[in-house]
């Protein structure tokens, strides 16, 4: 979650600098070349990693990290994993040289690049699901720190230094991706096994196969909105410019999904490693209660006051992404629910059946594309989108539920939740229509005010008051005795 909140920041202020720094196509350029290797990222991250990480979960609760069986484990999904990236940039670059159908314009150099980032995404990945499974999370947050830092660090500074545009991202993406993969292996270096040995076969990875089609078809939920709109658009005025405007929606309204992301991938092992449904379940709604009760109210900030940061962050031509971000915020709430369902679905072994409803989501989407996209562009996307993601979230808690018992919440705690939430929304909208100068205090007011509500009438867990608290008692005694050393 600290790395979340370090490099968030950073992913937004590298978005908003290339916004700046490049003409509104070549930043729609840009944002196809970001989706493909996001796309990439979902099927590299999706079989061999997660089945790694939950044999070296296992492995860690019986005591035998550092046996045998892990170590061919090891082996097997390092050879996949880069296999597969190899498999997948060899077929990036072949349908791009030979058609450019991907990258319109785009010449074998950044093709290259692009190609090159897919390997090295490969093997970050795999490293990352040994040091998922090992609960080494402050390695996991460290290499996306590492990752993201050079990714905008190089890409600004190639831009706009040397004008080079598409190209110098390719590079900057290529040494982000190196970068992260080199520390994963560095903290990762003492339960790597020797490359000399057995490796798993492919009955040790069975549970890969269910896994990579469940992840590489929730991650089509998150880009086909990116990577179709300009086909579906083609020939009804759908041009780059409208794809770089619509990464813009993207950017600001996708943001939430980082931090759900992180609180699933967090309790991933601990579900992995749990007894019984009950339990596994126990670990789910730990995760699962911030949904609610910290990420609501952000994506319920891009649904009511989006103007307030597409107009103070994004150059006046990017005006136009208000409308989709408001709908693409929306369908990010349904995309964190359903990436947490699904993650806790692999955790219990239950991908094969995961898998197999993934689809509906995906084709509801391409669907809703289809019909909305030629007549309405960007907002057909962001509807396809919300769509998508809200279908994937009714097909994957029909999975879930049919193998957990959920309790009932608390109706006090329901009623507390919605007033804290209704305050927040009536501040927000007065915000909307306050205009500048006066629509951030009202909105920074309204979190505030729901935070402080929140607390108050019980809703947040007095757990979780109460380890708020002993931190924040424990970093203010610090403060003093590190002073009266200095």
């Amino acid at each position: 979650m600290i790395g979340i909140v370090l490099t968030a920041p950073l992913n937004y202020g590298f978005g908003l600098a290339l916004a700046w720094l490049l003409p509104t196509a070549e930043f729609g350029v840009v944002s196809v070349l970001l989706t493909v290797l996001l796309l990439a990222t979902s099927v590299l991250a999706a079989g061999f990693p997660w089945a790694l990480a939950r044999t070296v979960a296992q492995a860690r609760e019986t005591d035998t990290e550092t046996d045998a069986g892990t170590d061919t484990a090891f082996r097997g999904a390092l050879v996949g994993n880069v296999g597969l990236g190899l498999a997948l940039a060899g077929g990036f670059a072949a349908v791009q040289l030979t058609t450019g159908a991907i990258l319109p314009g785009v010449g074998a150099g950044l093709t290259l690049l692009v190609a090159g980032t897919i390997v090295l995404l490969a093997l970050g990945q795999v490293l990352v699901g040994g040091l998922q499974g090992a609960q080494r999370f402050t390695a996991v947050g460290t290499a996306r720190i590492v990752e993201v830092v050079l990714k905008v660090v190089l890409g600004v500074g190639i831009v706009a230094l040397l004008g080079s545009g598409a190209l110098g991202v390719g590079w900057a993406l290529l040494l982000g991706a190196a970068g992260a993969a080199g520390w994963a292996w560095w903290t990762l270096r003492d339960r790597l096994p020797s490359l000399r040995g057995a490796v798993a076969g492919w009955r040790s990875f069975a549970a890969a196969a269910p896994m990579a089609a469940g992840t590489t078809g929730f991650g089509l939920i998150g880009t086909l909105d990116v990577l179709l709109l300009g086909a579906l658009g083609h020939g009804h005025g759908v041009t780059f410019t409208a794809v770089g405007i619509y990464q813009v929606a993207a950017i600001l309204a996708k943001a939430p999904f980082l931090a759900g992301s992180a609180l699933s991938e967090a309790v991933f092992p601990f579900i992995a490693r749990s007894r019984g449904a009950a339990e596994a379940h126990g670990w789910f709604v730990t995760a699962f209660r911030w949904v609610p009760l910290a990420l609501t109210p952000v994506v319920l900030v891009l649904v009511v006051t989006p103007e307030t940061l597409v107009g103070r962050l994004f150059p006046a031509e990017y005006a136009a992404a208000v409308g989709p971000t408001r709908v693409v915020a929306i369908g990010a709430l349904g995309l964190i629910v359903g990436d947490m369902l699904l993650k806790a679905l692999f955790a219990r072994g239950f991908a094969g059946s995961a898998a197999a409803r993934i689809p509906l989501a995906a084709v509801a989407e391409v669907a809703t594309m289809i019909v909305l996209v030629p007549g309405h562009g960007a907002m057909g996307a962001a509807a396809g989108f919300a769509v998508g993601a809200w279908v994937g979230v009714l097909a994957l808690a029909s999975v879930y539920l049919r193998h957990h018992r959920p309790g009932r919440v608390r109706a006090g705690v329901v009623v507390r939740w919605s007033a804290a939430v209704a305050v927040l929304a009536g501040l927000l909208a007065a915000a909307a229509v306050a205009g500048a100068g006066l629509d951030l205090p009202l909105i920074a007011l309204g979190l505030v005010g729901y935070a402080v509500l929140a607390v108050r009438w019980g809703v947040v867990p007095a757990q979780d008051v109460a380890r708020a608290r002993d931190l924040l008692a424990r970093l203010t005694r610090r403060a003093p005795a590190e002073e009266v050393a200095a």
